[in-house]
Formats: structure tokens, C-alpha cells, sequence
């Protein structure tokens, strides 16, 4: 072998060296995508957006949380910006206070309760407290200026007849047949307003049972409360952050960013926020490292500033480029799961969602039951509730948007506070789940919209449905955006 051989040689092997790792097979492609997931950086996500607050959109804490996304997008090597969105009200909570007074045996029994979103603030006021059940007149007299407890309610009607009766603050607990919320509150809101005149206290089923009990027998219950409180005017702020690809074309990966019941919100939607943000760091690293080369289409990762209103604001500001986007996959909700270890892709009736959905319940069945991944998956009729519903027809259509037809899912491992069980859409049924063919029962959880709703009792319990979720949407990008028919497949 001359001089000449051997150089060419060389420069040859450097050259290979510089180039992505094409000759990669797709399975390995995707075997290495999963291997980067990282369950510790998201369980860290989750709790720094949970000490931040509430996230709500247009508040302090809803503009950290939009700069602490920001930030790790940068850290990523993933370009971002911050996109402020229109104002409306909104309201954060700076304090409360809320216990027994009389009997003094019963001091401490109020726990985990939460303030309703859009409370006023009232100073320290000491009260009596009124039964008022499902069904009852309310007698102006018998509240005489206090504070009434009730399982119903408080909507816009009811609500407005407490203040015209007199009451000082309202105290609220859920009394349903399937219960979750014994020892934590389900947060309940009142009206948009700057203009509520009466706090509401969500509190747990089994702290109003026991408040019940007390007048029941006869007894004086009063209260003590206070709370300080600002609802004022603000704007949401949407972070936008993208991995360009050869094509304009995108596919977005989405999650709203607030905890919109205005609770903790680790599962909802801290755990969306982290999966977003996971996505994100994993493929980046493998084109940095040459693992994978520039995707056909642009792959956009959004966190939304507030849910349904920034993603509506989204598609109205973009709305002569909506036949850009390939397909939409929002996370909500991907961190726990109260009975199931199953991820779930949703909207599966609506016929131009086939191909995406084909592609997860493909993941889903290629993966089922191996090492570090989902036991179950499966996709299901549309829940709604979320903001893959924003691009849909039915919503663009009542927004009067662009007769376009963009593929969208909401990827969650359990939803709601109850199980609950639909009929499947006709001609889809998984070969990942391990339940009825004809039906899909959706997984729930035990802290949906509460006062617990916090790491320790969800995501920090159930670390790895996060981590799935991240895999199977890693994996669908790399058949999706990388190979444009989707048809590759594990062997």
C-alpha cells in the first residue's frame, strides 16, 4: 500500500468521522433516543416548576415559569423565545388562613384545603357557620352574616345568592359517589372577576363531613379566616422554541404551561411542561452528536402560557401558515396513573388524525412490555379539555379559521378523577392493551385538580410514566419527521 492509498485512507475515515451516523439502522436510531431519557432531569423540572407557584398565566409566577423553560431550552442548544400573549384577568394569592374557632377541640381538623381562584381579599374575620345541603332554601336569616358550608357548588347562580344573603365566606366540599377527595380539596373557581365580593374555600369531603357532623348535633361552629389576594390584569407568556429541519413544515410538541385549577399542579401540568422540555434535550443531543442527521420537517416545542387561551391565541395569530404544521402532540397530564401503566393517544375518531394515531399505536405496539417502557397502549375517542382540541375542526371552525385538516393528539397516562370507560372508535383497537378490544377505560388520578397535587404524591411516585410518554413521542418524531411515511418499524 503507497503513501497516496494511506492518505486517502485516512482522510477517508476523517471524513466518515464528521458525518451523522446515518448507516444507523432506524430501531437503533430510536433505542438510543430512549437510552438519553432522563426520568431524574424530569422529576427536577417538575419540582423547580412547582416551587415556582401556580404558573398562571399573566401573574409573577406564570412569568418565572415561562423564563425558567426559556432557560433550559438555551441550556438545550435549542433556540427559544417568549412570546407574550394578549391580557386578561387572572389573580394570584399571596395568603389565607382558614381554621376553626369554636369548638376549640376542632381547631386543627381543616387541612389541605386551597383558596378559589378570583377570592377577594377580607381581612381577619372570626364567624358562625351555617349548613346549607343540596336542595335547601337559603334563608337570609338563618345565615345571618356568617359563613355557610355546602356540598353544591357555588356556580354563578348560587354563588350570587349567598352574597345577596349575607355570606361572608362560603365553604365548599365534594360529596360524589366515587371520591378521591377525602383528605385533599378539589379545587373549585369562582367567576372570572374583579368584582367577587366573598372568598371560597375548597375543602377536603372529609373535612366538610366533620364541620357537618359539628352542627348537626346542635353545636356552634364558627371560623376564623382571612385572605390576601390580588385579580388584576395580565399576559400570559408562551414560550416557542424549535430544531429546524430541511422544510418549513413542523410538528409541534406542546403543553400548557399553568396549572389551570390553580393548585400545585405536578401532574397537571408540570409533568407536561418537564416531557416538553425532555423531547427537546434528547433530540437535540443526538444531532449534536452526530447520531442523527437535520430532520425532514422542523419539530416547534411550545409551553403555552395559559391553556386554550394562548394556543387560541396561537392559531389566530398564525393563521395563514396553519397548513404548515404536520401534527400536533400535546402532553397533558403524563405523570401519574391511578391503576393502569398505560400512555394514551387521543382523538382517534377524527379521520385526518389516522395517520399520526397509526404511528403512536405502532410505538406503542413495537415497545409494549420491554425494559424501561409502557405495559399498555392504546389510542381513544377525543375526551376534550385540552389544547390539541384548539386544532381541530370543530374549534377552528367556531373561530372561523382556515378550512384546514392539521392531525392532533393529547398524549396523557391518566386524566380526570375517575376511571371512566368509553365504547372505542370503530376499526381501532391496539395490540398493546390489555383490555376489552370494543372499549378503552381511561386511567385517572387520585389528585386531579387538588390541593395535593404535588410531587411527592404523583410524579415522584410514578416517575416513569413521564419518561414513557417522552419515549413514545421521541420515537414517533424520528418515523415522522425523520422518515416522512412513518412505515419504519422494529424488528
Amino acid at each position: 500500500m503507497n503513501r497516496c492509498t494511506l492518505r486517502l485512507l485516512a482522510c477517508s475515515y476523517l471524513v466518515l468521522l464528521h458525518l451523522p451516523s446515518t448507516a444507523f439502522s432506524q430501531a437503533e436510531h430510536e433505542l438510543a433516543f430512549a437510552r438519553r431519557v432522563s426520568q431524574r432531569l424530569l422529576l427536577s423540572h417538575v419540582r423547580d416548576l412547582v416551587q415556582i407557584g401556580n404558573r398562571f398565566g399573566g401573574t409573577p409566577s406564570g412569568d418565572s415559569s415561562a423564563a425558567y423553560i426559556h432557560r433550559k431550552f438555551s441550556a438545550y442548544g435549542v433556540k427559544s423565545r417568549i412570546n407574550p400573549d394578549p391580557e386578561r384577568i387572572t389573580y394570584a394569592h399571596k395568603r389565607w388562613l382558614l381554621r376553626v374557632h369554636h369548638p376549640r377541640s376542632h381547631r386543627k381538623v381543616i387541612k389541605n384545603e386551597w383558596l378559589a381562584g378570583y377570592s377577594p381579599s377580607t381581612p381577619l374575620t372570626i364567624c358562625r357557620v351555617t349548613f346549607l345541603d343540596v336542595g335547601e332554601r337559603i334563608d337570609p336569616a338563618v345565615i345571618d352574616s356568617g359563613a355557610i358550608l355546602t356540598p353544591r357548588f357555588p356556580d354563578h347562580k348560587l354563588y350570587a345568592e349567598l352574597v345577596k344573603a349575607g355570606v361572608r365566606a362560603i365553604l365548599w366540599y365534594p360529596d360524589i359517589p366515587f371520591n378521591v377527595y377525602e383528605n385533599h380539596a378539589y379545587i373549585g373557581q369562582l367567576p372570572l372577576s374583579k368584582e367577587n365580593l366573598v372568598p371560597l374555600f375548597n375543602i377536603s369531603a372529609g373535612n366538610g363531613k366533620a364541620l357537618r357532623d359539628i352542627i348537626q348535633r346542635d353545636s356552634l361552629l364558627s371560623i376564623e379566616f382571612l385572605t390576601q389576594t390580588e385579580v388584576f390584569t395580565g399576559s400570559p407568556k408562551t414560550v416557542v422554541a424549535e430544531i429546524k429541519g430541511k422544510s418549513d413544515q413542523y410538528f409541534m410538541v406542546c403543553a400548557h404551561g399553568d396549572s389551570d385549577s390553580g393548585g400545585p399542579g405536578a401532574d397537571d401540568n408540570a409533568s407536561g411542561m418537564a416531557g416538553v422540555l425532555e423531547v427537546a434535550r434528547v433530540l437535540r443531543s443526538l444531532i449534536r452528536d452526530r447520531r442523527l442527521p437535520q430532520p425532514e420537517y422542523s419539530i416547534r416545542f411550545i409551553v403555552w402560557g395559559s391553556e386554550y387561551f394562548s394556543s387560541d391565541h396561537y392559531v389566530r395569530s398564525n393563521s395563514k401558515e396553519l397548513d404548515q404544521i404536520k401534527g400536533v402532540i400535546n402532553f397533558d397530564q403524563i405523570g401519574t396513573g391511578a391503576t393502569r401503566n398505560c400512555v394514551y393517544f387521543e382523538s382517534n375518531e377524527v379521520p385526518h388524525n389516522r395517520t399520526l394515531l397509526k404511528v403512536l399505536e405502532k410505538v406503542g405496539e413495537d415497545y409494549a412490555g420491554r425494559k424501561g417502557f409502557w405495559e399498555e397502549a392504546t389510542t381513544n375517542p377525543s375526551q376534550g379539555g385540552t389544547d390539541s382540541y384548539v386544532f381541530l375542526p370543530d374549534y377552528l371552525s367556531r373561530i372561523k379559521m382556515p378550512d384546514v385538516k392539521i392531525p392532533s393528539t393529547t398524549m396523557f397516562t391518566g386524566a380526570w378523577n375517575e376511571p371512566r370507560t368509553y365504547a372505542q372508535t370503530p376499526g381501532w383497537s391496539s395490540a398493546a392493551w390489555k383490555g376489552d378490544p370494543d372499549s378503552v377505560t381511561v386511567d385517572y388520578s387520585e389528585y386531579y385538580h387538588s390541593s395535593m397535587d404535588i410531587p411527592r404524591l404523583t410524579t415522584d411516585r410514578e416517575p416513569f410514566n413521564m419518561a414513557w410518554a417522552v419515549k413514545a413521542t421521541g420515537i414517533a418524531l424520528l418515523r415522522l419527521a425523520w422518515e416522512p411515511q412513518g412505515s419504519s418499524r422494529v424488528e
